[in-house]
């Protein structure tokens, strides 16, 4: 009795870090859903399929490459998780904000403007 009482702050201990995880992880997973909800209507949207909505090629290029920046670092966790290795909350955090920017940057250019999230994750070509 007394040894499974030693292991028991043990067992606290793995149950943290195993709940750290599975949140960093959840988050990874929901990042991705919505990503992949945002992005959905691009191509109708870059073919010029969707009324009112009018896009030029300088916005276009943007988008894409913005989209692209954001698909590549969600992708790059969602390896890690598969492979279930540890992810990092700073890692995570930043996917976040750049989901946020290019949220932004997406809502941004359907409605005629180019905000700055834009170019900012799109870097320099």
């Amino acid at each position: 009795m007394k040894k499974a009482l030693l292991l028991l702050p043990l067992l606290a201990v793995t149950a943290c870090a195993s709940t750290s995880q599975g949140k960093l992880r959840q988050a990874v997973y929901d990042m991705d859903s919505a990503y992949h909800i945002l992005a959905n209507p691009m191509p109708d949207v870059m073919a010029g399929k969707v009324p009112g909505v009018t896009l030029t090629d300088t916005q276009k290029s943007l988008v894409k490459r913005a989209s692209q920046t954001v698909f590549n670092e969600l992708s790059t966790l969602n390896t890690s998780v598969q492979n279930g290795d540890s992810i990092t909350e700073t890692a995570v955090a930043a996917a976040q904000t750049d989901l946020a920017s290019f949220t932004a940057c997406w809502s941004g250019v359907k409605t005629g403007t180019t905000p700055a999230e834009c170019t900012a994750l799109a870097g320099s070509k």
